[in-house]
C-alpha cells in the first residue's frame, strides 16, 4: 500500500512539474525578442520579407487597390485622368495621424531589426547584407514621408515608451533627413548582395540601385524646382546618375518585345525588363486590376490632355505646324490613326465608350485597357478579384528614363553636357522596342529633332509660366516618361517634384476636364439596333458637352465649383491635428506646413 501511495505521489509530482513547464513555455503566436531569435538568418529574413508588400504593393490584393492605382488620391491627382467627380486636393487638415499617413510603425520595426541584427552572431557578410536590406527599407520609408510632409522626425533607434524627449522631438529638417536617407542607401549599395533569394522577387543590389536613382531623382529635382537649392540638386542628381548608370552598364537587362504585356502578363518570370515584380497565383494571391478596367465604369478615364500627349507616328507632336500625319480629332478613327504605338497599349480603339450606352463606359469616352489582356479577360483569371497577372514593380525602362532626365537636369545646372549617345542608350532604346519603333530623337543644338525636323510643341509654350519655363529637351524627356509609364503610379510625384501641380488644376488645364469630340445625333444614327426614344433621351441627358448644342467635346464636370484646383500648399501634406495637440499637451510645438492651419 505504501509503495502504491509513493508511486502515485511520484506520478503527481511528474505531472505537476510537466504542466508547470508546459505553461511556462513561450506562446507560439508571438516572437520572443531574444538573441537566439536574431541569431537565425531565416528569422531575420522573414522579418524583412514581412515588409515587402508595404514597399512593393504591386496591384494590391483582392478588391483593394494599391495606393498608386485607381481609387486613391495619389493616382487621381494628375493630368492623366478626366473624372466624373473630381478628386480634390486635401481641403482640411486631417484629424488623426492614421488619416494623414503620419506614422512611425514601420520605422520602429525596421530600427528594431537593425539593432538586433547588428548584435547577432550571424556571419559578417550575411549580417551586412541583411542590415543593408533593412537600411534600404528605412530609406524607402523616410523618403516617402519626406516627399509627403517635408521635415519629419528622424529616428534611427528604438524609442522607449517613457522617453518623452524622443517621443516629442521636433521635426527634423528635410535636408538632414535626406542626408540620412542617402547614408542608408550608400550602405545598402555597398553591402546588399548582387544575387539573393528568388530572382526578380527579392531585394538585391540592382533593386537598391534602381530605387536609389528614383529617390535621388525626386529629391534632386525637388531641390531645384521647389527649394531653389541648386547645390543640393546637383548632389542628389549625381547620385541618381551613378545609380542608374550602374544598372545600364551591367548589361543585365533588356527592353522586351511587347509593351502591352508588361502590365497584363500572367507571368513575368524570366522577363528581361523586370528588375522587381510582384507575383500573383490564381487561387492563392490575386487582385482585381484587370476587372476594374473591363467590368466597371471608368469614372476616371483618360483625359484629353493625356490623349494629346501621344505623338504622331512620325515622332512629332500632333499640333506641331505642318504635321500632315495627324488627322484631327473630329472623328474617333481619325484621332487614333498614326499615333505612337504605346497609345494602343493603353487606349481601347474599338470605339468610344459612352455613358448610358454601356455599363463599362468611360467618363471621357476614352477607355483605358492598360492592364487588360483580352485573351484571358473572360477566363477565371480575368474576372472579379481573381486576376492573376503579375505586377511590374521596378523595370529597366524606368531606370533608362531616370538616367536621361538626370543627365538633362545636370546639363541645365552646368554639370554635364548632353550627348547623342545619352539618348541612344535611353529613350531611343525604348523607341526601338519591337512593336513600338518610333523615330529616334537627335540633338539639334538646344532642341531635339526626328528625321531632321526640329520638334516644336505649341503645348509646351502654352504651359510655360513666367519663371517656370520648361526647355524643349526636358519637355520631350518628360513626355516620354509620361507615355511609357502611364498609370504605373508615378505621375503625381512627377508633377510635384517639377513644381507643376498646375497641370492637375482643372480650371487652369482645360484639357484635363475634356474628353472625345462627339456629334451626338450623328453618333446615334450609327448605333444598331437603333435606340428607342427613351434611350436617346437618356443618352443626351448623360452627355455633357463643352458648348451649347449636340456637337462638341465631352465635358465630364460642368460646374466649376466642383473642379479640382491646385495651390502652393498642396505640394506638402498637412501635419495631422492630433499630433500637434499631443505635442502641445507636453509643452512642445509641432510646426504645421505652410498654408495649413
Amino acid at each position: 500500500m505504501k509503495k502504491t501511495i509513493n508511486y502515485c505521489l511520484f506520478i503527481l509530482f511528474i505531472l505537476s512539474t510537466s504542466c508547470s513547464d508546459f505553461l511556462e513555455r513561450p506562446p507560439l503566436d508571438r516572437i520572443e525578442d531574444q538573441p537566439a531569435f536574431w541569431n537565425s538568418e531565416n528569422n531575420v529574413r522573414n522579418q524583412l520579407i514581412g515588409l515587402y508588400t508595404a514597399y512593393f504593393p504591386g496591384y494590391g490584393e483582392g478588391w483593394q487597390h494599391a495606393d498608386i492605382f485607381r481609387g486613391s488620391n495619389v493616382s487621381e491627382w494628375t493630368d492623366d485622368l478626366a473624372q466624373e467627380s473630381a478628386t480634390v486636393f486635401t481641403l482640411n487638415t486631417p484629424t488623426t495621424a492614421v488619416d494623414a499617413g503620419w506614422s512611425f510603425v514601420r520605422i520602429r520595426r525596421i530600427n528594431i531589426i537593425i539593432a538586433r541584427t547588428s548584435t547577432s552572431t550571424l556571419p559578417e557578410e550575411v549580417k551586412n547584407h541583411l542590415l543593408g536590406v533593412a537600411r534600404f527599407f528605412r530609406a524607402m520609408e523616410y523618403s516617402a514621408q519626406v516627399q509627403k510632409f517635408g521635415d519629419f522626425p528622424w529616428y534611427d533607434k528604438e524609442i522607449l515608451s517613457n522617453d518623452n524627449a524622443q517621443l516629442y522631438k521636433l521635426r527634423t529638417p528635410r535636408n538632414e533627413v535626406m542626408q540620412n536617407v542617402l547614408d542608408d542607401l550608400i550602405f545598402a549599395q555597398e553591402h546588399v548582395m548582387q544575387r539573393d533569394g528568388i530572382d526578380k522577387l527579392s531585394v538585391n543590389n540592382d533593386v537598391v540601385q534602381a530605387y536609389t536613382s528614383k529617390i535621388m531623382l525626386f529629391e534632386g529635382t525637388w531641390q531645384k524646382y521647389r527649394e531653389n537649392d541648386n547645390t543640393l540638386a546637383k548632389k542628389y542628381l549625381q547620385v541618381a546618375k551613378e545609380a542608374s548608370n550602374s544598372i545600364i552598364e551591367s548589361n543585365k537587362y533588356q527592353i522586351i518585345n511587347s509593351y502591352k504585356s508588361i502590365t497584363s502578363s500572367l507571368s513575368l518570370v524570366g522577363n528581361s525588363e523586370m528588375i522587381l515584380f510582384r507575383e500573383y497565383v490564381f487561387g492563392i494571391k490575386t487582385h482585381s486590376q484587370m476587372s476594374w478596367q473591363i467590368m466597371e465604369p471608368q469614372i476616371s478615364s483618360p483625359s484629353k490632355d493625356l490623349i494629346e500627349s501621344y505623338l504622331s507616328s512620325n515622332g512629332l507632336p500632333i499640333h506641331q505646324a505642318n504635321n500632315g500625319v495627324y488627322q484631327g480629332d473630329k472623328m474617333f478613327a481619325s484621332e487614333i490613326a498614326h499615333r505612337d504605338p504605346r497609345f494602343y497599349g493603353n487606349i481601347d480603339t474599338v470605339s468610344l465608350r459612352l455613358k448610358s450606352l454601356t455599363a463599362n463606359y468611360a467618363v471621357s469616352g476614352y477607355l483605358s485597357h492598360r492592364f487588360v489582356d483580352q485573351k484571358i479577360a473572360l477566363t477565371p483569371e480575368g474576372q472579379n478579384a481573381y486576376n492573376a497577372t503579375d505586377a511590374p514593380v521596378m523595370r529597366y525602362a524606368e531606370v533608362l528614363l531616370n538616367q536621361i532626365e538626370t543627365l538633362a537636369e545636370l546639363a541645365e545646372l552646368g554639370e554635364a553636357s548632353l550627348q547623342q549617345s545619352d539618348f541612344d542608350k535611353t529613350i531611343n532604346m525604348l523607341r526601338s522596342r519591337p512593336g513600338i519603333v518610333m523615330p529616334h530623337l537627335s540633338i539639334s543644338g538646344s532642341d531635339l529633332s526626328v528625321n531632321g525636323i526640329v520638334i516644336s510643341d505649341p503645348e509646351r509654350l502654352s504651359k510655360n509660366n513666367e519663371g517656370q519655363e520648361v526647355s524643349s529637351i526636358l519637355w520631350e524627356i518628360r513626355r516620354e516618361r509620361r507615355v511609357e509609364m502611364v498609370y504605373e503610379g508615378g505621375r503625381f510625384n512627377d508633377l510635384r517634384r517639377w513644381g507643376k501641380l498646375d497641370y492637375a488644376d482643372m480650371k487652369l488645364n482645360k484639357k484635363l476636364n475634356l474628353g472625345a469630340w462627339i456629334d451626338i445625333d450623328a453618333y446615334i444614327a450609327t448605333i444598331s439596333p437603333p435606340l428607342s426614344a427613351s434611350e436617346i433621351e437618356k443618352f443626351k441627358e448623360s452627355t455633357n458637352l463643352d458648348r451649347p448644342g449636340t456637337i462638341g467635346y465631352i465635358k465630364p464636370i460642368t460646374d466649376e465649383t466642383l473642379m479640382r484646383t491646385a495651390a502652393s500648399k498642396d505640394y506638402l501634406y498637412p501635419v495631422p491635428m492630433d499630433q500637434i495637440k499631443l505635442y502641445e499637451d507636453q509643452g512642445v510645438t509641432l510646426t504645421q506646413n505652410p498654408g495649413w492651419n
